[in-house]
């Protein structure tokens, strides 16, 4: 299995200080050494735009931890949403900080913001075709668990020292292994032998304070950690999908090209109760301005 995560170097649904930044990434890549695990970290230089000075200190900081720096664009556009151009352009002035952090180095990979790949046939090949151009290769993603969802509130509760952040985290740890159950189910009904898996987790509060739970959690399931490089070398990421107007892993896009094996319909999604708190609790942290 590898590790990635979106939204290098925090996910920015709510505004932070700097300092809670700072620490929400040592925090990270502290846990990530515990467990020796070398994961890739997609960079939305955007989100620190307004601090290209403490954008270009976090990003050394993954890289000295020797962790891979990919491309989730600069805005974090939807591909479904702008022309082509505007897209392949937004992710080079999503590159110029990273690739200064990288030095010699070349960026390789890259991950859709939304996992909008291409929402027509045409529009998938012509994005594949762009970054293969640029030297980049998208990334799937076969494993996650909308901890978005679950980090508003816990980081709210957080904010206001309310108890029941505690709530919060362990209805994200129950619903990442209902989610790890039921992928592993899905790859069991799927495929003939065991795939190594690319799990997407976020920048934020709640993975950095709880990560260590879920590492532990995957290493007693049996999983090891390995590059995504070496991952990506399973003929597997190398089968063609469908296009698809939303965005979702690829799993499912495997599936529903080919046999449909699986009911997905099944896969659990957060209650409508979460997803309510989760807009709240953007209300709170954003001061009634979402």
């Amino acid at each position: 299995m590898s590790i990635t995560f979106d939204d290098v170097p925090i996910h920015a649904e709510f505004i932070l200080p700097a300092q809670s930044v700072k620490d929400i990434n040592h925090k990270l890549l502290q846990t990530l050494k515990k467990y020796n695990i070398k994961a890739t970290g997609f960079v939305n230089e955007g989100h620190l735009k307004n601090d290209p000075q403490l954008l270009q200190s976090l990003l050394s900081d993954w890289h000295e931890h020797g962790h891979d720096l990919g491309n989730h664009t600069f805005s974090h556009m939807s591909y479904h949403k702008t022309d082509l151009n505007t897209y392949l352009a937004d992710i080079q002035k999503g590159a110029i900080t990273t690739q200064r952090v990288l030095g010699k180095q070349k960026q390789k990979f890259f991950r859709p913001p939304y996992l909008h790949a291409g929402d027509t046939p045409e529009a998938q090949h012509m994005l594949d075709k762009g970054l293969k151009e640029s030297g980049l290769r998208l990334v799937p993603v076969t494993m996650e668990n909308a901890d978005y969802v679950f980090d508003a509130p816990y980081a709210a509760k957080l904010q206001h020292k309310q108890l029941s952040a505690a709530t919060s985290y362990k209805q994200y740890l129950e619903f990442t292994e209902h989610r790890l159950d039921f992928y592993e189910n899905a790859s069991a009904k799927m495929f003939d032998q065991p795939v190594p898996h690319i799990l997407m987790l976020h920048v934020n509060q709640l993975n950095a304070d709880h990560l260590d739970s879920i590492l532990h959690s995957l290493q007693s399931r049996g999983y090891h950690f390995q590059s995504l490089e070496n991952t990506l070398e399973h003929p597997i990421y190398s089968q063609p999908t469908q296009a698809f107007k939303f965005g979702i892993h690829w799993l499912f896009r495997w599936d529903k090209s080919k046999e449909n094996k699986v009911n997905w319909a099944k896969e659990p999604e957060p209650s409508a109760e979460a997803f309510a708190e989760h807009q709240q609790a953007l209300t709170t942290l954003n001061n009634g301005k979402l």
